[in-house]
């Protein structure tokens, strides 16, 4: 025992943060989208506080989707270029289950809702 956590009392608090991390990712995304669809124009120090908050949330965006692109290579043996569109795709559904788990309902982790590992390579596109 390391801090007075068990093993199973690991995974669990490996799985709380892993849905809060998701969680927050989704919500930037919802945030993005939402102001990308909005179509209002932003003048002034109003922009620039809109700049600072999307430094702030493509910092935590990109940590969260290599945290999750790094997870997923334990199961993928692809390069992790290779992964990123199937991480990102893991992050959204891991928020959708914590959505879920919030609301009261039981998520099927288990139960063959989460991607297939077996399916084809989805390719980045080229930059």
């Amino acid at each position: 025992m390391h801090g007075g956590a068990t093993s199973t009392q690991h995974l669990l608090l490996a799985e709380t943060l892993g849905l809060a991390m998701a969680r927050k990712a989704s919500d930037i995304l919802e945030r993005h989208r939402a102001s990308l669809t909005s179509g209002s124009a932003v003048v002034g120090s109003a922009h620039e506080d809109d700049d600072d908050q999307f430094a702030v949330d493509n910092a935590i965006f990109t940590a969260v989707l290599d945290a999750a692109n790094e997870c997923l290579g334990r199961f993928d043996s692809r390069p992790a270029d290779d992964r990123w569109c199937d991480a990102l795709l893991q992050v959204i559904h891991l928020a959708q289950l914590a959505r879920l788990s919030a609301d009261g309902l039981p998520p099927r982790i288990m139960t063959g809702s989460a991607l297939p590992l077996d399916r084809p390579a989805v390719r980045r596109p080229a930059s």
